[in-house]
């Protein structure tokens, strides 16, 4: 495989990769959630926010290279999140950014592999999967300290 073609693989699977979270679903498919929590309903959109500019940025990147720009859908098993409440999907959605975290690491070495082998944007792809890596280890944190302050609000009002 060429590095062009490396390259495109990594965008690709970075595009997908975040277009296919449970987070991205729960923003785009605009799933009715219980009133309650503001402050985790914010971090929430902050933190898709910022996958949705990964997307962007992986997509400008595939565009500027005149590469194939990924379809990506949500899985089926998404559908059944109709009336949410967010702190019990919290600890689900926590997980499934732990996973996602492990395969940027993974996205980080192979777009590693393709450095400076060619005029590219091979370099702006690895610099954006770090970024990337970064910014979820920081949006996991911001989680679970949401979590922390739901377990604890639940104890303290507990009779």
């Amino acid at each position: 495989m060429t590095s062009k073609q490396n390259e495109e693989v990594v965008l690709s699977r970075l595009v997908r990769l975040f277009r296919q979270s449970p987070l991205m679903y729960l923003s785009d498919s605009n799933v009715w959630t219980y009133r309650g929590d503001e402050s985790l309903k914010l971090t929430l959109v902050d933190v898709v926010s910022d996958h949705q500019n990964f997307v962007d940025r992986a997509e400008t990147i595939l565009v500027a290279e005149q590469l194939e720009l990924p379809q990506s859908f949500f899985p089926l098993a998404f559908t059944g999140w109709h009336d949410v409440n967010l702190a019990f999907l919290l600890p689900t959605l926590i997980a499934d950014l732990e996973k996602r975290e492990k395969t940027l690491q993974s996205l980080r070495d192979q777009a590693d592999g393709i450095v400076g082998q060619r005029e590219s944007g091979a370099d702006k792809t690895a610099e954006l999967v770090r970024e990337a890596i970064s910014a979820v280890e920081g949006h996991l944190d911001m989680l679970r300290q949401q979590e922390k302050r739901l377990k604890s609000n639940v104890a303290t009002s507990a009779p």
